[in-house]
């Protein structure tokens, strides 16, 4: 088997973008590497990146619990990114999925974040001749412990780098963590929830333990009720003119058998639900950002920012930390979750 070799892409000091970055070039693997290690490698045209996988995210081979960060950093600067960083360092994560990442700081991020590798979606990626700024801030996935088995973009979506997908694991257990970004509708128009679905339908394939983090830009409806939530591109939406929308990825129409994880601890802890409906009776959730803010304007609470479970992850609890999030420079809530890959949905515990 052959995979794309790109040492920089898991660098913790990442080359800086340029017009003339190269796709990465295939090579052999090299004979440290052991597939037993990473059963789910695929050779489906994504590009990916491969790296020997000796050990887990932890040094204590009894421990599957990990703490998951997802943000969008809203492309900050050098400073603003140190003060973000010092942010992640205090939260602990093992994971960090990270959305809007300015490759100019990122490499500041991740020092004050004390991570030891990361993973930026640019790195991987074929630059085109009429790029826009905007794609050079793209996604990214740090964490602490050893660097991913492998990392790669999903090839057959168009603009493919905002989803980062890496293979890691925790003791001895594979799992896939992915970050993800969709595009303003504002601004791309269909372009999101046909990139929405593609994921979807990627996801819908899979059959092994496996998060995300993403900055969804939706839903429009954050109901109690998930059958009642509404995304901005729903199926049956006019402008899609027949084409599927994005519930098919983040509301109840979805077709892949992961769980938003704020829901699925919710679902455990009836008193904190049942708090919820008495003090924000029309939603959201919990607020992760806020559209239309302006200076003499709070704008309007919305929860874009969520953490996505497999059925082998257990949620052990979840915060989102808005005020902390815009203290720090965004205007996104850090969503942290801890997850436990010990027992299955079935044996899920109050905590």
């Amino acid at each position: 088997m052959e995979c794309c070799g790109n040492a920089a892409a898991a660098d913790i000091r990442p080359a800086a973008y340029s017009d003339d970055d190269r796709k990465p070039e295939c090579v052999a693997v090299d004979q440290a590497y052991n597939p037993t290690d990473c059963p789910y490698i695929v050779t489906d045209g994504t590009l990916h990146h491969c790296i020997p996988c000796d050990a887990g995210l932890h040094s204590d081979e009894n421990d599957k619990q990990v703490r998951v960060v997802s943000w969008n950093l809203h492309n900050r600067s050098r400073r603003a990114a140190k003060g973000q960083g010092d942010l992640l360092r205090e939260l602990a994560p093992n994971l960090m999925l990270l959305q809007e990442v300015n490759p100019g700081s990122s490499e500041v991020l991740a020092e004050a974040a004390g991570a030891d590798w990361m993973v930026r979606a640019i790195d991987l990626r074929t630059p085109v001749p009429n790029d826009a700024p905007v794609r050079r801030c793209g996604v990214a996935i740090a964490g602490r412990g050893l660097r991913p088995c492998r990392s790669w973009l999903l090839g057959e979506i168009p603009q493919s780098e905002p989803i980062l997908l890496i293979e890691t694991k925790t003791e001895r257990t594979p799992f896939i963590a992915v970050s993800y970004h969709a595009p303003p509708g504002v601004t791309y128009g269909i372009v999101k929830p046909r990139q929405a679905v593609a994921f979807a339908s990627w996801l819908s394939t899979q059959n092994v333990p496996l998060l995300f983090g993403a900055d969804a830009n939706t839903p429009l409806v954050d109901a109690f009720d998930f059958a009642n939530t509404r995304t901005h591109w729903h199926t049956g939406y006019r402008r899609l003119h027949g084409e599927e929308g994005d519930d098919l990825l983040f509301g109840p129409g979805k077709v892949h058998d992961l769980d938003d994880a704020l829901r699925r601890w919710l679902a455990l802890h009836p008193d904190e639900m049942d708090r919820l409906r008495a003090s924000h009776p029309s939603g959201p959730l919990a607020i992760t950002h806020r559209t239309g803010r302006r200076k003499n304007s709070p704008g309007n609470p919305r929860r874009f920012d969520s953490v996505w479970a497999s059925r082998h992850w257990v949620v052990r609890h979840i915060e989102h930390l808005y005020e902390k999030g815009i203290a720090a420079g965004s205007d996104h809530a850090p969503v942290v979750v801890d997850l436990d890959l010990t027992a299955r949905s079935g044996k899920e515990e109050k905590t």
